[in-house]
């Protein structure tokens, strides 16, 4: 039995593909950062699920988003991304239930990607061609593929965790990609976040010029979920309705950024 909270979460997150399947068509959402582990592969999936885009993957390491909902290139014979690349037309996304539409890359990507300039130009090509959203999720740090990612972008989503290591890695980013339409999604925030770190963050995002997202609380057990499922697409219970709430908020607010 659901409760009304968990009704209402699970009636927004409806809401908000519907809208963001109506209104968003040709955008590109990047989610990039410096710094790998701190939750971008999560994020690029859920923003993507809740706005019903399609999800390009272009981390080609094992730990990558495809292989999180459950496509395998120890079963393929092909990289569905560079097929699409070689053949100059836009790729056939993977549909499944309770998950983003899915272009895979696949580890033959790394020492195959394309040029940040064949990068951009394709994404934005298939964004329009698709009639869809599409949501990129770029390997750790940069690289070309990256670079054209960033390039083709509406809206950067950069996540960041509260530590000293990874805030330096968010100033760096800062600087390096200043005029670039950035956008910082706190990750694993716990209940009372580190006061040093959280005004190291303000400081950064206050120089720079950058919004920040509605925090996403830490959740413990997120790590160790065996669904190869969007967390959005999941029921609503007790312990999952802060995360979810705060992933459809900034899903929608990343939306209202390019709409």
């Amino acid at each position: 039995m659901t409760t009304p909270v968990a009704d209402l979460v699970a009636q927004h997150v409806a809401e908000l593909r519907e809208w963001g399947r109506a209104n968003l068509v040709g955008r590109v959402i990047t989610v990039a950062s410096a710094k790998g582990g701190v939750g971008k592969t999560f994020e690029a999936t859920e923003i993507a699920y809740a706005l019903d885009a399609v999800l390009i993957d272009l981390d080609w390491n094992d730990g990558s988003v495809s292989r999180a909902l459950g496509w395998f290139h120890e079963q393929r014979v092909r990289s569905p991304l560079l097929d699409a690349l070689e053949a100059g037309r836009p790729p056939r996304p993977i549909t499944g239930r309770s998950k983003p539409d899915l272009v895979p890359a696949g580890p033959e990507f790394g020492p195959n990607q394309p040029s940040a300039e064949t990068m951009r130009d394709a994404l934005r090509q298939w964004a329009e061609e698709l009639g869809r959203t599409l949501v990129v999720d770029c390997h750790p740090g940069d690289g070309d593929s990256a670079f054209g990612a960033m390039a083709a972008a509406d809206c950067i989503v950069t996540p960041v965790i509260l530590g000293e290591r990874e805030l330096d890695a968010l100033a760096g980013w800062c600087r390096q990609f200043a005029g670039y339409p950035l956008f910082v999604a706190p990750n694993k925030v716990p209940k009372v976040p580190p006061a040093r770190q959280l005004s190291r963050l303000e400081t950064i995002v206050v120089e720079h010029g950058i919004d920040v997202a509605t925090p996403i609380p830490d959740a413990s057990w997120v790590p160790r979920r065996v669904a190869r499922t969007a967390l959005l697409s999941s029921r609503v219970s007790a312990r999952s309705q802060k995360i979810q709430t705060a992933l459809t908020a900034v899903a929608r607010e990343v939306g209202k950024k390019i709409v």
